[in-house]
Formats: structure tokens, sequence, C-alpha cells
């Protein structure tokens, strides 16, 4: 069933009688094969030690952000840091049948708010890959968060991880999308890969875990009668195939290209972005009474669709607004002038140098700037300023059903990189979204076609463009959609 507002515009179901879920808790999660424990060194540092140890030659460790540790103290200092990690909740898999710490993984990217939390840093020792109690570790992960009301479960990976690539598979999650030079890990390029479980698709799912992890599921011998994966398949919406690397390490594992001769870029800063039919100020309730007198020229209040806030129906709101965003320096917005004043805002967000990646977002062109140069221009300069800084990646983003920003994204030259369902809930309904991005090798192509189309000879004496910025960016799009 679709959804509609009442000027006709594409919106998400309605999310009904939901509220957000809580933080996971530093509490035990107990199976029939493995125990999760809240991870701590004291606890846990010896057992985790002497398992991981016992793989010498690093190989577990490639596609990990961390590792392999010179010496125990270099490991002891990462798990104590570890268990003071807000951002990340870890938890220490202990094998029930020896009562030792075999393994470890965390709870990251918990959104209450969006309903969504992801499963990651996992490290499987040796002892306990390819076993029963690896498998229950992941299925405690996603049946606590599901049962406490989250909606959207992720796993990511480095797409060269070939084994993390299948597990996500055979635990069924769908592909969504793949981030191209998503980091700079161990000073090479990595992409991420991302993958989900929807509250939708978990009722099959737990079926599946529960049927492959049911005792009657193994012989005397403790084989397997029916494959995880083949029981999942059915829920598995979208599959991809490990990426190919022309870079092994010495041990033969597919590696990320080297990034030589690069340093974290600066973050943005309260700067002035100066084109020839625009600028870009720091966004400052002095602009508030403009920009609102601007967004006035809206009067069905259809720009405010598909962002978080807005319509706003007093000047007083809309000045709020701008008071609390101008002093963020994440979103950093900035306001769009042109020869008509204040007409528009735009901001950098999700400011990340040290992964050299930025995007570009909350963007509200008023009707006065809408289809000009000026709009184009703006983005083209926001843009210009990142890969000049020195980033390797530049996003966008937006509801997956905003089909305006989608085109918009691809003209301006950036590629289409996935979907990801149920993201979010915005204004009590839904939200899907769509990725895209540029990254610095197509940076040249995409200001030389700006450039081009920007140009005063790519318009006729009234106004009118002679080739289409679209026309010029198309051939540079890795992907459409």
């Amino acid at each position: 069933m679709s959804y509609k507002t009442l000027l006709g515009d594409p919106i998400g179901a309605p999310v009904l009688d939901w509220t957000a879920p809580p933080l996971p808790p530093r509490a035990t999660l107990d199976g029939h094969y493995i125990r999760l424990e809240p991870q701590t060194l004291a606890d846990h540092g010896d057992d985790l030690w002497e398992a991981f140890s016992a793989e010498t030659t690093g190989a577990d460790w490639t596609h990990r952000f961390i590792g392999p540790f010179p010496d125990r103290a270099a490991f002891d200092a990462q798990i104590l840091a570890d268990e003071h990690n807000t951002a990340q909740l870890y938890f220490a898999y202990v094998d029930k049948a020896s009562g030792k710490a075999l393994g470890n993984g965390s709870y990251m990217a918990m959104a209450p708010g969006a309903g969504s939390i992801e499963v990651g840093s996992i490290m499987f020792s040796r002892a306990m890959q390819r076993t029963r109690a690896a498998t229950e570790a992941i299925y405690l992960h996603l049946r606590w968060a599901f049962e406490n009301g989250y909606r959207r479960f992720e796993w990511t990976c480095d797409p060269l991880n070939a084994p993390s690539m299948g597990a996500a598979e055979r635990f069924g999650f769908s592909f969504e999308a793949l981030f191209r030079q998503a980091y700079v890990t161990k000073g090479r390029n990595r992409n991420k890969a991302y993958f989900s479980i929807t509250d939708g698709d978990w009722p099959g799912i737990r079926r599946a875990f529960e049927t492959w992890l049911s005792p009657e599921n193994f012989d005397a011998d403790g084989q397997q009668k029916q494959s995880l994966r083949a029981l999942t398949a059915p829920f598995v919406r979208t599959r991809i195939s490990p990426e190919v690397s022309q870079s092994t390490n010495d041990l033969g594992q597919p590696i990320g290209a080297l990034v030589a001769d690069w340093t974290p870029p600066p973050r943005p800063s309260r700067m002035t972005l100066i084109g020839q039919s625009c600028r870009l100020e720091p966004l400052s309730v002095e602009h508030a009474a403009d920009l609102y007198a601007a967004h006035g020229h809206d009067t069905e209040g259809r720009n405010w669709t598909y962002l978080p806030a807005g319509p706003y129906e007093t000047f007083e709101g809309y000045r709020d607004w701008v008071w609390e965003a101008a002093a963020s320096p994440d979103p950093m917005h900035y306001t769009i002038i042109t020869d008509k004043g204040p007409v528009g805002t735009a901001s950098y967000l999700r400011i990340a140098p040290s992964a050299g990646s930025i995007e570009v977002g909350y963007i509200t062109f008023s009707p006065l700037m809408q289809r000009t140069r000026a709009s184009t221009e703006a983005m083209y300069l926001m843009m210009k300023w990142a890969f000049e800084a020195g980033y390797r990646r530049y996003e966008w983003k937006c509801n997956a059903l905003n089909i305006p920003s989608r085109t918009a994204a691809m003209r301006l030259g950036l590629s289409y990189e996935g979907v990801f369902r149920q993201a979010q809930i915005v204004k009590g309904g839904n939200r899907d979204t769509a990725w895209y991005a540029a990254i610095d090798s197509e940076w040249p192509a995409i200001q030389a076609a700006m450039e081009t189309w920007l140009a005063d000879d790519n318009f006729d004496a009234d106004g009118r463009q002679k080739q289409s910025l679209s026309d010029l960016t198309r051939p540079i799009l890795v992907a459409e959609g």
C-alpha cells in the first residue's frame, strides 16, 4: 500500500504503536551453548588473550581496524578501552561447556530513536569458529534487539572479507549498499558493505536459527542435517559476492589498495564560500527573517515533506530552529545568499576526517532559489571545498521516496550506492534512506562537468541551458538508482 501527503507526495507508511527501544543494558544474554557477558579485562582478559593467541599468523585480524597486538600489554589496553567505550557495548562470548571466553563482539551504531542497531567488532577465536556456540552468539544479539523493539539490525564489513560477507548472508542479512572509500584502515583503502535484517524479516529468520540450533538438527557425530544458509535463504532479499582485489598480504588474503601520501583533512570551519552567482555564509540568526520570508513563497509547505522538521507556522518557530542549528558543529549549516538575499540553507554533516568522508545534507532551497544556476553553484562550492581539503568520499542521502532529491544527486555526479530499509522514523512515518556518493578520483571529471555547465557560454540570451548537467555527469556515474 502506498501513502501520500495531501499534496500528493509519496511518504512512508505510518509507524503505529511504536516507542523508541532502550539501549542495551550491561547484562548477560544466556543461551544453550554460549553466554554473552559484558566484557571486562578482569573477568575475560586472560581467556581472550589465550584464545586469540592460538592463531599465530595474524590472519584473523587482517580485516579488523585493530590488531594483531605485539604483546599482552597492548592487548590489555585495548580490552580496557573497550570496557569503557560508551559508543559500543562489548560482550565476551563465554563457552558454557568450558567456562572460557572464546570470542567477543559488540552492539554499535546504537540509534534507539531510529530503531536501528548494529552488531560488530566480532572476533571468534579458532576454538569458536564453525561451532554452534558462534551461531548462537549472533542469534542472542538479534533476539535481544528485536524483542526490545528495534526495527532494523545491521551488519557491516570489508567487502574483501569473504568469510564475513558469507556469514552475513548465512545469518539471514540482506545486502543493501556498498560504500566506496568508506575508510582508510592500516594505511589502506577500505570499502564498506552494509547488510540488514528488519523486524518484518525477523520472525522467519528466528525460526531458521532455532531450527538449526535444535539438537534434532545434528546427528550422533555432531554433523548438521540442515544448513543455516538453506534455512535463512528464503528471507535474504539481495545477495552480493565478495570484492576482488589486486592486492594481497603475505598470507594471500585480499586487502585494500595502499593509500599513499594522505593525511586526514581538516573539519570545515565557519568559513564563507564565494561563487559567481551565490555565496555561502555560516548560518546566523541574522539570516532568519530573510530565510523565513523566502520559504514563505512555498505556500503549500511542499519543500518540507521529506525534512525532519518544518514547515514552520510562525517566524518564532523558525528562528528557534536557526538559533539551534547555527550553534551546531555537525551538522554545520550555511546560508546560501544570492542577489535576492538569503534564499536557502545547506550543511556539512557526518563529518569524519579520519575516514576522509563528509556528507552534504539538510538542503532547503526556497522557491527563490530552485532551478537556478545559484542552486547548482552552491552544491559545486561545497563539493569543491571538500575534495580540495582532502576528503576522499562525499555523500548525499535522502528519503528513498524523494525522487527529486535522488535525481538531483545523480545530476550532480553522485553515484547510487543502495537503500537502507527502515533507516529512521520521521514525522511518525517509516523512512527508507537512499545513499549516493562521489569519490576523489571522480572529482576532476565532476568538476569539469559542473564548470562547463556553469559557464556563461552554456546559456543563451534568454538564460536557457545549451547542455544539461545530467548529460555532462551521466558518463561519470558508476551506478544509477
